[in-house]
């Protein structure tokens, strides 16, 4: 990863976990010294000790691949493209078969590529090309859909910040930070500290009648080809009451 990317990325979840680089040697049982180069990038790390501080950092598995994509490319065979590649006609079909919500999204601003009808009636403005953070945040109509607001944002946050190795260096994620907080709780939520574990149910309220579902969030990276965008499906649990 150019420029130290992974060495930054390392001290940001270690910053975000409220730990010093002290008691990240103690927990993960690593030399401060250790540490230090790694976040300063004199050291490349061994993937025993990348396993190691991802566990102890809570990154969550299903990131990890992509992390190191970028820090040690090849090693999972030939990386996915770097430019956008639109998704074709037979992985539209796939979408477009699935009756319950699911989208095609890009990391790590989780921007929408594409929809399936059931997506767009369950979340309304959230179109292709719109960043999940946006709509979260500046959108009114993602206050009424999504029950509790406040936890998805947490999630939401927590998603974003562990796919990105450097804001101030990724143009995309820069500007959809600077947009986003314009939202009066972007600054709290955004600085705060994160809670450890999230529901994986997401409840949702039908712009239509007003009926509130329960959702588990399932994410998919497709593998062959590799693509540069990932699956997001939406799976229905019970129709819940809420006002």
């Amino acid at each position: 990863m150019a420029d130290n990317l992974f060495g930054d990325y390392i001290r940001q979840r270690r910053q975000d976990a409220w730990l010093t680089r002290t008691e990240l040697a103690k927990k993960a049982n690593l030399s401060v010294s250790l540490i230090e180069k790694i976040e300063l990038g004199t050291r490349q790390p061994t993937l025993h000790a990348l396993q190691i501080l991802f566990d102890h950092l809570d990154v969550a598995p299903m990131y990890r691949r992509h992390i190191l994509d970028l820090s040690l490319p090849g090693l999972f065979g030939p990386p996915p493209p770097t430019t956008p590649v639109e998704p074709d006609i037979d992985d539209l079909a796939e979408l477009a078969a699935l009756d319950s919500p699911a989208s095609f999204y890009t990391l790590p601003t989780l921007t929408i590529v594409a929809a399936n009808p059931s997506h767009q009636q369950a979340f309304p403005g959230l179109t292709p090309g719109t960043s999940f953070p946006e709509w979260l945040f500046l959108n009114p109509a993602a206050r009424e859909v999504i029950v509790d607001w406040r936890r998805e944002a947490q999630r939401c946050l927590h998603s974003v910040r562990q796919l990105s190795p450097s804001i101030a260096k990724d143009n995309r994620l820069s500007a959809m930070v600077t947009n986003c907080s314009q939202a009066p709780e972007w600054d709290e939520l955004w600085n705060g500290k994160r809670p450890r574990t999230f529901s994986p149910h997401l409840l949702v309220r039908s712009p239509s009648d007003r009926k509130v579902r329960e959702l588990r969030v399932h994410t998919y990276s497709p593998e062959y080809p590799r693509r540069t965008w990932w699956l997001c499906h939406l799976v229905p649990g019970p129709t819940q009451n809420h006002s």
